[in-house]
């Protein structure tokens, strides 16, 4: 599998991130492998603010959310990487309950709020966001279309082959709209709907930001995305329009977790301690990843502002994070949704 990689050099460690350590310690937290779930610029850029601050050199893997999870599983028996980073809540609690994280509680979580943090300290919550509507404005106005207010307005024939979305067999993206469709609606009905929406989609990508591209570029009329992609697709310049379904919006909340017998223990901890500062956060928007950040003290982007009412559904991320759900609704969305398609 060809995967994103890119290493920096590091220099000297920072004091304010490493705790006293042993030599041998010292030596072994000079270095951290971490899996990311942002698109590679901001994966880039975070990765450089922290060596700045740590003096750590680190080499990032960026993975979709389905891709991490599989290869964290993979690795179980001799772990590759210390820390993932920026993968949706129902992925980490996918891995917590399968015994593949390890607690720890970074310094300075108390600025950001309880329900963000996993009380026993596997998971951190680093930013929100939530599912949103992409249209392309040239394709809405050369159709004659508004754009899409509601989830029941994806399925009508106007629209037919021309959304395109992440797989949710693959894409955290995918798996979020999965899990709130079945939430909104109920499951059978639910079902029911994803079928109907199945009949008017042009595509399922292996990633979530995959859609963003094709609807930038008008190749498809709508993209069912997170805000983030869109907002940023928009900063761009492309000619988007970002709408949120009326019934309400599922949401995700995107986490920095440390790996069962993580290689670099030290280094980890220092990068988790630096990933819940108002400074890594902000450091998102900086590198155009417009999400909501969870630290009380980060600023929030000015793309990002009005939409910070947006009607979001009580998502449940205990039903939705159990590996049992995720393997059920996954199997069942492949067999009964992907099979049939040509």
């Amino acid at each position: 599998m060809n995967l994103n990689r890119r290493q920096f050099a590091g220099g000297l460690l920072g004091a304010s991130l490493l705790p006293s350590l042993s030599p041998q310690a010292l030596a072994q937290a000079k270095k951290l492998t971490a899996y990311m779930g942002p698109p590679e610029p901001t994966c880039a850029a975070l990765v450089k603010d922290f060596e700045q601050k740590s003096g750590i050199a680190t080499t990032f893997l960026r993975l979709s959310a389905g891709e991490a999870v599989n290869r964290i599983r993979a690795e179980r028996a001799r772990p590759q990487a210390s820390v993932l980073y920026g993968i949706g809540l129902p992925s980490m609690m996918t891995l917590k309950s399968e015994g593949l994280l390890q607690p720890y509680k970074p310094k300075g979580v108390e600025d950001i709020p309880a329900k963000y943090v996993d009380p026993e300290g596997y998971w951190t919550g680093i930013d929100v966001d939530f599912i949103g509507i992409a249209s392309n404005k040239t394709f809405l106005k050369e159709k004659g279309l508004k754009a899409p207010t509601s989830w029941e307005d994806l399925t009508k024939p106007e629209f037919a082959g021309q959304i395109c979305i992440g797989s949710p067999a693959t894409s955290g993206t995918g798996y979020v709209f999965l899990a709130t469709i079945l939430q909104v609606m109920g499951e059978e009905k639910g079902w029911d709907w994803l079928k109907r929406f199945n009949a008017n989609v042009s595509q399922y990508t292996r990633s979530g930001i995959g859609p963003t591209q094709l609807v930038g570029r008008g190749e498809v009329g709508v993209g069912i995305l997170f805000a983030h992609d869109i907002l940023g697709s928009m900063h761009k310049g492309f000619p988007l329009e970002m709408t949120l379904p009326s019934e309400g919006t599922g949401y995700d909340l995107f986490c920095a977790v440390m790996l069962k017998d993580a290689p670099e223990p030290e280094a980890a901890k220092a990068f988790l301690d630096w990933a819940v500062t108002p400074a890594s956060q902000e450091t998102l928007a900086a590198s155009e990843y417009f999400d909501v950040p969870t630290n009380k003290n980060a600023k929030v982007h000015d793309l990002v502002k009005p939409f910070s009412n947006a009607k979001l559904i009580d998502f449940d991320f205990a039903w939705a994070g159990a590996s049992a759900t995720r393997q059920k609704i996954i199997s069942r969305f492949q067999n009964e949704i992907l099979a049939g398609r040509k």
